[in-house]
């Protein structure tokens, strides 16, 4: 969807900071003495005029915004995928009599034939200014840091540059001090650092330590299932499984009354459990869920401990997004094999047979958490894996 923008006489829009959806935008010279706002809304229910130190947003509903040339990306951004005038008047404060958004717009230079930036696609580059150049050859470090000094408005202390799918954050004062990254991490690499809360720095250090979140593929000899005290977890021996972490549920130090012994033993924590499809013929599957668990067992065939619930199987399902965990009659084949890790204090984790992706927990609003392996590189960064306490019953 095009954005119409409206151009009086006396603006110079050579003058202006470029921003990403100039792209999808419509540039219409006006004489000021003849256009009419009031007019023109009633054909088209959003555009903008410009101004010279700022810019007007007319929305239907209401009066018209003063907006800060700052932010004209980002509000361009928000009333291009649809904002009404109540929307957009609470989500924009006014400062100075100017509506804008408070975090300044982080620089970017884009390779202008084919780069992720101009997709479009996300929010990442919503507070943005930009400048293009024709190829790689064009990339002068020194030069983007001039250019981004000259522009108080924006963020100083970084800037950005993508060519292709690669991106790279740059230090204005000190354009050695340089990190390249993939699509994948942009959001939050880019919002991070744009916000003060990260340094090129913070990512440099996470990558040193990428190598300590994966698994060891690499069996114990002799492995046998115990629990944190490091006590044997015999074969049909019953236990629940505990998830750990941040949230522990919703702790409390009193017990509702009239709880079964069952129900004192998962009150109040996370657990592993088991749910099923409705409308699918597939074996079921594993999920995390507060104040409710089930119980396992082990059983141990030619030296590979399984986990059991019922007579049924836990096995890595590699046909499910994510390769969820699933239950099934069959003994697992090693390709479906599910392999036990411990931590230092004694507690389990998970991952397929051989392979280096622990099996991580994702909480869905509160009360289901999906379980699966999740490759990508923002899940190995910034999640943690599931960590499981044996709980004896």
């Amino acid at each position: 969807m095009e954005l119409n923008i409206f151009v009086p006489e006396y603006v110079d829009t050579t003058i202006m900071d470029k921003c990403f959806l100039d792209r999808v935008s419509t540039f219409t010279p006006i004489q000021s003495g003849s256009f009419s706002p009031e007019e023109k809304l009633k054909a088209l229910q959003k555009f903008i005029v410009l101004e010279k130190d700022h810019f007007m947003v007319f929305l239907r509903g209401g009066e018209p915004f003063k907006c800060s040339y700052q932010s004209r990306n980002a509000i361009m951004y928000e009333i291009r995928y649809g904002c009404w005038w109540k929307s957009f008047d609470m989500k924009f404060p006014s400062e100075n009599g100017l509506r804008l958004v408070k975090q300044p717009p982080i620089h970017y230079f884009v390779r202008s034939d084919d780069s992720d930036s101009l997709h479009l696609n996300n929010a990442t580059e919503d507070n943005t200014i930009v400048e293009y150049f024709d190829n790689d050859g064009d990339v002068d470090l020194e030069s983007f840091a001039k250019i981004v000094k000259s522009k108080p408005h924006c963020v100083q202390k970084y800037f950005i540059i993508n060519s292709g799918s690669e991106y790279r954050a740059v230090e204005t004062d000190n354009v050695a001090n340089t990190y390249v990254f993939s699509s994948r991490l942009k959001h939050r690499i880019v919002d991070t650092l744009a916000s003060g809360k990260a340094t090129i720095e913070t990512f440099i250090e996470e990558d040193k330590h990428l190598e300590e979140k994966l698994a060891k593929p690499e069996r114990l000899p002799g492995f046998k299932l115990r629990d944190a005290d490091g006590n044997v977890i015999s074969d049909g021996e019953p236990f629940a499984l505990q998830i750990l972490g941040d949230r522990e549920g919703y702790e409390s130090d009193e017990l509702p009354k009239k709880l079964s012994k069952g129900e004192r033993l998962f009150y109040g924590k996370d657990w592993l459990t088991i749910g099923f499809y409705i409308h699918e013929n597939q074996d079921n599957f594993l999920y995390g869920h507060p104040d409710g668990g089930v119980y396992f067992t082990c059983e141990t065939i030619d030296d590979i401990v399984y986990l059991k619930c019922g007579d049924s199987y836990l096995y890595n399902n590699l046909e499910r997004p994510f390769n969820s965990i699933s239950i099934g009659s069959a003994v697992p084949t090693k390709e479906q094999r599910i392999q036990i890790h411990y931590n230092d204090d004694g507690d389990i984790m998970l991952s397929g047979w051989g392979d280096r992706i622990y099996a991580m927990c994702e909480w869905v609003k509160f009360s289901c958490g999906s379980i699966g392996f999740n490759p990508s590189e923002e899940q190995l960064r910034w999640e943690s894996p599931m960590e499981l306490r044996i709980v004896r019953v």
